[in-house]
């Protein structure tokens, strides 16, 4: 387990001159663990949400002000592991007063697919999280491994409404 802690390896040399101030994790058993591998578990808290992922915020710059999982798919029947959730949780930075909502979400298989609703509904169910939990004036970050490339109806659909930043490199 953990590969000779090679992620917190990766999270303590890449946040050196610019440290994270959220992170997040799926198919993570263990953030803790990640966390402690980098060196950094003294700064960050942890929320920990179903469905193995979590979401780790500097505790040195952010309050923690809620936070809950919504169920916004489900695997269909011939790759299926369970329901997929978003986890989420409000901050208030403590210098400026400043909120900001995180989503973090591990999407449906097959992927590609949108799981057992389609692509649309699981578009529609991370947005009703955001507007759900989120507040006027909130930053919103939404984050994860969707299991959808950026070409899918469900990246395209969060996307009309948001504005995407970055979209990783996917592996097999």
């Amino acid at each position: 387990k953990g590969n000779d802690g090679s992620a917190g390896k990766l999270i303590a040399a890449n946040s050196v001159d610019a440290p994270y101030e959220f992170m997040v994790f799926q198919e993570c058993e263990g953030v803790g663990r990640v966390l402690s591998d980098a060196g950094l578990l003294a700064e960050y808290g942890t929320i920990v949400g179903n469905h193995n992922v979590a979401i780790a915020y500097r505790s040195t710059k952010w309050r923690l002000l809620n936070q809950g999982t919504d169920e916004v798919a489900e695997d269909r029947p011939e790759q299926w592991w369970g329901l997929r959730g978003a986890l989420w949780a409000r901050f208030e930075h403590l210098s400026d007063g400043k909120t900001v909502l995180v989503v973090n979400h591990h999407g449906p298989l097959p992927v590609g697919s949108g799981g057992r609703c389609g692509r649309s509904a699981t578009a529609w169910n991370l947005l009703r999280t955001i507007a759900t939990h989120g507040q006027e004036g909130d930053g919103i970050i939404l984050a994860g491994d969707f299991n959808a490339d950026a070409g899918t109806v469900t990246v395209q659909e969060v996307e009309a409404r948001m504005h995407r930043l970055y979209t990783g490199a996917s592996f097999g």
